[in-house]
């Protein structure tokens, strides 16, 4: 889309309703990280004026950033990434990794080394929906089919 400009939050969403949750329940982690949200939560979640990002704004976002092969380092924030894989937070999105909450709420996972974040865009299967993610090790960013059951983190775009 020739032309748009869109607004992005610089920080992952920490609002709480039901369907979020902190990672690893330590009220600690969400000033840093945020919260995570469930997919139904997610898209309920944003603040008044904003949205849940779209698949395609992501894929906006990530192709301006220099595509899925190299994006990562402009996106990541310059702190908080496992073993020295920060960013260079160019694109000032500060991308944090907030990790996994488990579908089952069993456990979290990832936190420092993945970071997540759900679309509105729901894929062609049943209890999926895209999400995109940077990895502590790469510049790459990942585009995966998501179940919507996972606490993973949101950034929301303005309207």
């Amino acid at each position: 889309m020739t032309g748009t400009t869109v607004t992005w939050m610089a920080e992952n969403l920490n609002y709480k309703i039901p369907g979020s949750y902190a990672y690893d329940e330590k009220e600690s982690n969400r000033k840093e990280l945020g919260l995570l949200y469930t997919w139904e939560a997610a898209k309920k979640a944003c603040p008044k004026g904003w949205h849940l990002a779209t698949d395609s704004e992501w894929s906006m976002l990530v192709t301006k950033f220099g595509g899925t092969d190299n994006a990562g380092t402009s996106l990541k924030s310059t702190v908080g990434w496992d073993d020295n894989g920060n960013g260079t937070n160019s694109s000032g999105f500060n991308a944090l990794p907030g990790g996994i909450r488990k579908p089952d709420g069993s456990r979290s996972l990832f936190k420092g080394s993945l970071g997540y974040w759900w679309t509105s865009s729901p894929t062609n299967k049943e209890g999926r929906a895209w999400s995109w993610n940077l990895h502590y090790g790469r510049s790459k960013v990942f585009r995966f089919d998501g179940d919507v059951s996972n606490g993973i983190s949101v950034r929301c775009v303005r309207d």
